[in-house]
């Protein structure tokens, strides 16, 4: 059983570690010749951006439907187009660019007037671990220089960026104390009349941005607006380099697909991502997360586009979102905040799942499992008023009572299995020859002992999955980021002073050595017990120090049940052993003096079989 469960743990990590490799991220086409080119929806052009240098063009029929536009999306960004510069004249409103600050007990949102972006967006709640930071402070998500919820507008075979154009505003900074409160934003752009509008709306108790926006006076024409998600969120972490590694835009699609796309491309390279139209597409760090979510009635978000830069680990992030003609703008939502599960899953839309768990592989499982892990570990928290890092210990501990029925399952499986062995034995040296007669005479054994050959070994494995699901819940739950636990000074990060890991792989080693005992072992058995606790000692030495401190929980809670289980073991040992000793006296004797029959022969016959001769009576 030992051999299994080792070779088990080493198929499930060569599985995890080759996925990605087998299997790695399919990447959208990009036509040659397009990497400065983006071609949107009818009836739209490409994006032009003069501050940028971009250069742009190229519309596409007006005349197809909004909702089959914007699933076609996808498949047409990227191609190559005609004309080079937007034609539509911008006019510039008057007065000089100032910022505009709206704070709550969450957050602080400052937008700048030039292009009505959003600027800064610092997180109350959190404190920035970053090692490079200044001063001491809380998090912001928006790298310096650049901007969230920039605008361009694509429209009758002219484009413009509203970027570099300065809004008025309808007010200064502003304290939000109650839902709905507003900040809004206006601009002409030449045409007599025409102007575009957006409206930001806030809550005092969430991070949800709601946006209304549109052209006004445009006739009912049709257009598309293509909205900036920055080039990559701002690493706040005290492990820069893991969190760069978590940067990534997600989607979601109608169909419920979610993917993932790294913010690793070269500079000048352009990714599309396939799949739309899109319920939502998301900028993604560790632990935060800025995300443009489409109204789920309309027509859903065309396309997302991302542009390698020369900055490491950053693109632009672009979202198309077509809006038919004759509608009054168009309505979305942003979430600029943490990755709050139960934030996240009031958005809907599974706007929690932005943060796949696992490697792709396993996500199908890990996914819905992580968020119930989650949900368990934040309802224990709340209802017990404990600290997260007792809510760990407690987890491990119940989780080791509700499967000890199962570890008992396994022992007298064990034990039956034990007890079957020299049967088997006999098999496999009868019909060694015979490879197909050995099974089906291994498996009749099986089945008349009442033994299954792995039920000694899948009850042994359930806890791993737990395992697995808690490396992946330390690697992305908010709630543990920064948490403090006696002398752990964050659960989320590895133990400064390793004690968690050595506790967990002495607890390991213990109960491993226990087991054993009242079992015959063999070298692969005692390196299985001795050698794997090691291993994991330094494997596990660099993961968060709440899972350590989970898993020396669970080994812990665990010595009381092995104890019992190896007495259990050894009784029963001592029991077939005491009827093999009757068996074996009982059947020795000669028979003379007790006038019963010798073992193994009729009355009169020898015990080689031979016949004695009688004699005549005297």
């Amino acid at each position: 059983m030992e051999r299994r469960l080792l070779l088990a743990i080493g198929l499930m990590v060569g599985l995890m570690v080759l996925s990605n490799v087998i299997f790695p991220p399919a990447r959208g086409p990009v036509a040659e010749g397009a990497d400065s080119t983006l071609v949107v929806t009818s009836p739209t052009v490409d994006e032009g951006d003069q501050a940028e240098g971009d250069e742009t063009a190229g519309a596409v029929p007006a005349e197809e439907a909004v909702g089959q536009e914007a699933a076609a999306l996808g498949d047409r960004l990227g191609e190559a187009a005609a004309a080079e510069a937007p034609t539509v004249a911008q006019e510039t409103a008057t007065g000089a660019a100032q910022t505009i600050s709206v704070r709550s007990e969450l957050y602080e949102y400052v937008f700048d007037t030039r292009g009505a972006r959003l600027v800064h967006a610092t997180m109350n709640e959190y404190p920035n671990f970053a090692p490079d930071r200044d001063v001491d402070g809380p998090v912001d998500l928006i790298r310096p220089g650049d901007a969230l919820l920039g605008y361009t507008l694509a429209m009758g075979g002219d484009t413009v960026s509203l970027r570099d154009i300065v809004f008025g505003s309808s007010g200064d900074d502003m304290e939000v104390t109650r839902e709905g409160m507003e900040l809004a934003f206006s601009a002409p752009l030449g045409a007599e009349g025409v102007s575009f509008d957006v409206t930001y709306s806030f809550s005092p108790t969430d991070y949800r941005i709601d946006i209304r926006a549109g052209l006004r006076n445009v006739a009912g024409q049709g257009y598309t607006v293509l909205t900036d998600l920055g080039r990559g969120l701002r690493s706040n972490e005290a492990t820069p380099r893991e969190d760069l590694g978590q940067m990534a835009v997600v989607t979601r699609t109608r169909t419920g697909s979610i993917s993932s796309e790294k913010l690793d491309l070269d500079a000048g390279e352009w990714l599309v991502v396939e799949g739309g139209p899109f319920n939502w597409a998301a900028s993604k760090s560790k632990y935060f997360l800025a995300a443009i979510v489409s109204d789920e009635q309309g027509p859903g978000l065309g396309g997302v586009l991302l542009a390698g830069l020369d900055e490491g680990d950053a693109s632009e992030i672009r979202v198309a979102l077509p809006v038919p003609g004759g509608a009054d703008g168009f309505e979305m939502l942003a979430y600029v905040g943490p990755q709050d599960h139960d934030r996240l899953r009031a958005v809907g839309q599974e706007l929690q799942n932005v943060n796949p768990f696992g490697w792709r592989i396993l996500q199908w499982f890990i996914r819905p499992f992580g968020g119930l892990v989650i949900d368990v570990l934040v309802w224990m928290h709340e209802t017990f008023n404990l600290a997260y890092g007792w809510v760990l210990i407690l987890f491990g501990v119940v989780t080791r009572i509700v499967l000890f029925p199962l570890y008992q399952i396994s022992m007298r499986s064990q034990m039956k299995q034990m007890a079957l062995q020299p049967e088997i034995k006999g098999i496999q040296e009868k019909y060694k020859e015979d490879p197909p007669k050995l099974q089906q005479e291994m498996m009749k054994a099986y089945k008349e002992a009442g033994v299954s050959p792995l039920g000694g070994c899948l009850p042994m494995m359930l806890p791993l999955p737990i395992l697995i699901t808690l490396f992946f819940v330390f690697q992305n739950t908010i709630e543990f980021r920064g948490v403090p636990f006696l002398w752990l000074p964050d659960l989320s990060l590895k133990d400064p002073l390793y004690i968690v890991p050595f506790l967990m792989g002495g607890s390991m080693l213990l109960l491993n050595w226990i087991g054993q005992r009242g079992m015959e072992t063999n070298p692969q058995m005692k390196m299985f017990t001795y050698v794997l606790p090691v291993v994991f000692t330094f494997m596990f030495a660099q993961f968060a120090a709440g899972l350590n401190l989970y898993y020396s929980a669970s080994n812990i809670a665990s010595l009381p049940q092995q104890l019992y289980l190896s007495k259990e073991r050894r009784a029963h040992q001592a029991k077939a052993k005491t009827k093999t000793k009757t068996k074996d006296a009982g059947g020795g004797g000669s028979g003379g003096a007790s006038g019963k029959k010798p073992a193994g022969g009729k009355r009169g016959q020898t015990k080689t079989g031979g016949t004695r001769p009688r004699g005549k009576r005297s």
